[in-house]
Formats: C-alpha cells, structure tokens, sequence
C-alpha cells in the first residue's frame, strides 16, 4: 500500500538516502525529490523573494495607486518568491513550531506598532499612501505567510501550502475586501467603488453592483485553484516518485 503525498511527515537525508522519522510514514515530498536542485529550492527562492521585498520597499512608490503594471509585477513576482521558500521547505516537523513565532515578533515589533500609530497619531488621512502600504502590503502578505508556513511546519505538504497561499491573494484581489469596508463600516454605499488593483483589468471604476460580480465570478478561480492537483504535479516535478512506507 502506498502512502499518499498530500501530507507525510519530515524525514532526514543521510549518505544520500532517505531515512523516514517515524516506522510506517515516508519522508515529505521534497526529501525525496530526486533533483539536485530540490534541496536548494526553497532558499534560492528565500533569496530571491528577499531581495524583491527589499527593491519593492526601496525603490517603487509607497502609494495606494498603481502607477505602472510592472510595479504589480514586482510585488506579485516577491511574494510568489516567498510562497515558493515556504511550500518547499524541506525540514517539516512539529518540532520546528519555534518557527512560527518569528512573525509574532515582526508584527509586535514593528508592524502593529507602526499601523496603530497611523490612528492615535492622527496621520491615517496626512500619510494615506503610507498607512495603506504598512496594511496591505505588509500587514496582509504576513498573514497569509504566517498561516501557509504554520501549516507547512506542521506536516501540510507543498501543494496545499501553495493553494493556501493562492487563494489568500485572489480573495485579496477579487474585490470582496473593497465591498466589505463599505458593508462592515458605518458609510454609504457608494455608486461607485475606485480600486486599483479592480482598475487594473477594467480600465476603471466600476459600479458597486459590477463590483459585486467581479468578486463572484472569483469563486470559480479559488475553487479551481483547490481542486488543481499540485502534490501529484509537484512530485513528478521533484522526481520524487511513490514510495512504500517503511514498517
């Protein structure tokens, strides 16, 4: 009976062989993969999404608008790095739950610090593209980080992580927060709603009921995103192949 790939626990490399942690389980897919290249995926791509944060955060402008495509691009290509380094990681253990506290103090120490002081220092409205930029571009993103890696940690394979991941960003970008903030805050509906990343593909404001519908025709594309057999295409990509557990 083979074991499937969807969530097997960590194993260990020793002399180039695959030693499986516990009787009866096989090694995570990454640890299998058969490629030179699959042990350093997941730093490489650290790196990479590393260095396009930092160019993102230095060198395109901190503003709610989106002035050229390519600065989307930047953005997406930094994250889609960082996804990348999460759902490759290849030492997956409960032990390694340690981890996942590094974000706590990134957010406590910085993050929630600095977006609160947007409201008691009174500068939401005077630093708008400031604000806007701590809570979207790096507020959200964390989260969504956050969880994927807390779930890749704890045994999720690589697959999974990713459609955790994906389905954060298109939910993000379908329009539901934009109807939402009106909905959940105590303003009016308004005819219209301006959003960038909506303008981006309509060439412009839409009307809230069109806004509406751009975020539902978003449902089909997160659930194909879930149903998209990524652990199957995933292991024949590392060539890791099925394996038989140990007993």
């Amino acid at each position: 009976m083979t074991a499937r790939d969807e969530s097997p626990p960590s194993g260990s490399l020793l002399d180039g062989n695959v030693i499986t942690s516990r009787p009866g389980r096989v090694p995570d897919i990454v640890l299998r993969g058969r490629r030179r290249w699959v042990r350093h995926l997941w730093w490489l791509a650290l790196v990479a999404g590393a260095a396009g944060a930092a160019f993102v955060w230095l060198a395109t402008p901190h503003a709610r608008e989106i002035q050229t495509a390519w600065e989307l691009v930047a953005k997406l290509f930094a994250f889609a790095c960082l996804c990348v380094a999460i759902a490759f990681f290849p030492w997956v253990s409960p032990r390694l739950q340690w981890l996942v506290y590094i974000p706590f103090v990134f957010f406590t120490g910085y993050l929630i610090p600095r977006i609160s002081w947007f409201y008691f220092g009174d500068g939401a409205r005077a630093l708008g593209d400031s604000f806007y930029t701590h809570l979207y571009l790096l507020l959200y993103p964390a989260i969504v980080l956050t969880v994927a890696a807390a779930y890749r940690i704890g045994g999720g394979s690589p697959g999974r992580c990713l459609k955790i991941m994906a389905t954060g960003v298109v939910i993000l970008f379908s329009g539901f927060l934009d109807i939402m903030w009106f909905v959940a805050n105590p303003v009016a509906i308004p005819k219209v709603i301006d959003a960038p990343h909506i303008n981006l593909i309509t060439g412009g404001p839409i009307s809230f009921g069109a806004t509406i519908l751009f975020a539902l025709a978003h449902v089909p594309v997160v659930a194909g995103i879930n149903l998209l057999p990524l652990d199957r295409w995933i292991t024949r990509l590392l060539g890791a192949g099925e394996l038989t557990p140990v007993r």
